[in-house]
């Protein structure tokens, strides 16, 4: 892979990086280290709590590694589903990091989380 294919990569996944990526990270950090919520995922909140907050980092960065193979796979293979699927998956962490965004602004500015205000915790 050269430099233009992971600068093409990195355009393509600019959502996800901004949102999934940065966005949750900071607002989850602001959230917890400012005594308005907690991490609600257990495996996550097992993570930051035997080794710290900046554990999140080291598993968005696995995420994004994931995200790489994934794009690297799809985009190889043939057929007419392909660039669909890549569209998709990309779309879906960035919809995913905006969600997680706006629930950790809720939790911060109301004090309520958006999970649970529908309901589903």
């Amino acid at each position: 892979m050269n430099r233009s294919e992971i600068g093409k990569f990195l355009y393509d996944i600019r959502y996800i990086i901004l949102l999934y990526i940065i966005g949750d990270f900071l607002t989850t950090f602001h959230a917890i280290e400012n005594g308005f919520g907690f991490e609600q995922n257990g495996l996550l909140a097992s993570l930051m709590t035997e080794f710290g907050m900046w554990s999140l980092v080291i598993v968005k960065i696995a995420i994004l590694g994931v995200v790489f193979w994934a794009y690297r796979t799809i985009n190889s293979s043939t057929g007419p589903v392909s660039p669909l699927l890549w569209t998709f998956s990309k779309t879906g962490i960035s919809l995913l990091g905006l969600l997680l965004v706006i629930n950790n602004m809720m939790v911060i500015w109301a004090r309520v989380s958006l999970f649970e205000y529908v309901g589903m915790l």
